[in-house]
C-alpha cells in the first residue's frame, strides 16, 4: 500500500513548467531628433535660439550673441546689437532693450532701439521710446511713448572714384584697339573783376 501512496501522491504534485526564455525582438532604430518637425510659435520658428522660460526670473544686465525668446520676467536692460529679440506672450521685461530686431507679444516697460526693425503686434503692451528703421505697431496693441525712425543713408561715392568709374567708363567705349582720350585738364578760370588800370 505504500507503494500506491508514493505514486499517487507524486501524480498529486503539479510539475513546474520548465522556463524557456522567447526570443529577444530586434532592436528598433533610433529616429534621429533632427527629423522631427519642429515647434513652431506664433512669431515664428524658434530654432537656434536660447529660450528663458516662463518660470525664470533674471535680474541684471543680459548681453549676448544670439537670438532670444523670453517668456518669463527680466528686470534689467538687454543688449544683443547682431541678433533678434522676441518678447513671447507671457514676457515681461522692465529695462531697456537694444537689439537688431526686436519683437513684441508681452509686456516691455522700457526703451526698444533696433538697428532694423521693431514690431509691437496685437495685445502687447509697451510703455518707453521707439527708435528703430522701420517701426510696426499693429492694431489692438498698446504702446505710450514716442517713436522716432532711423533713416539709413546709403554712403555717397567719393568724388575721385566717380572720376576714375567715369574714366573706366570712357575707355570701355572706345573698344578694342583704340586709346581711350584723355579727360581735358582743367584750366584756371578768368578773374571775373578785370583790374582797373588808371
Amino acid at each position: 500500500m505504500s507503494m500506491w501512496n508514493r505514486s499517487k501522491k507524486e501524480e498529486d504534485i503539479p510539475q513546474r513548467p520548465t522556463y524557456s526564455p522567447e526570443p529577444a525582438e530586434p532592436a528598433r532604430e533610433a529616429i534621429p531628433m533632427a527629423t522631427y518637425p519642429l515647434k513652431t510659435a506664433e512669431f515664428g520658428t524658434t530654432r537656434g535660439a536660447a529660450v528663458l522660460g516662463r518660470s525664470l526670473l533674471v535680474t541684471g544686465h543680459v548681453t549676448g550673441k544670439e537670438d532670444l525668446v523670453i517668456d518669463g520676467r527680466v528686470e534689467g536692460d538687454i543688449d544683443l546689437p547682431e541678433n533678434r529679440l522676441t518678447v513671447g506672450a507671457a514676457g515681461h521685461v522692465q529695462g531697456g532693450i537694444r537689439a537688431r530686431e526686436i519683437v513684441v507679444l508681452g509686456t516691455v516697460q522700457g526703451n526698444l532701439e533696433a538697428s532694423e526693425r521693431v514690431e509691437i503686434k496685437k495685445n502687447a503692451r509697451v510703455v518707453g521710446d521707439l527708435k528703430a528703421q522701420r517701426p510696426v505697431i499693429e492694431d489692438e496693441a498698446y504702446f505710450k511713448g514716442n517713436v522716432e525712425t532711423i533713416r539709413v543713408d546709403k554712403p555717397k561715392p567719393a568724388p575721385a572714384a566717380t572720376a576714375e568709374a567715369a574714366q573706366a567708363a570712357a575707355a570701355g567705349q572706345a573698344g578694342a584697339g583704340q586709346t581711350a582720350a584723355k579727360p581735358a585738364q582743367q584750366g584756371t578760370l578768368p578773374n571775373p573783376k578785370p583790374e582797373l588800370r588808371p
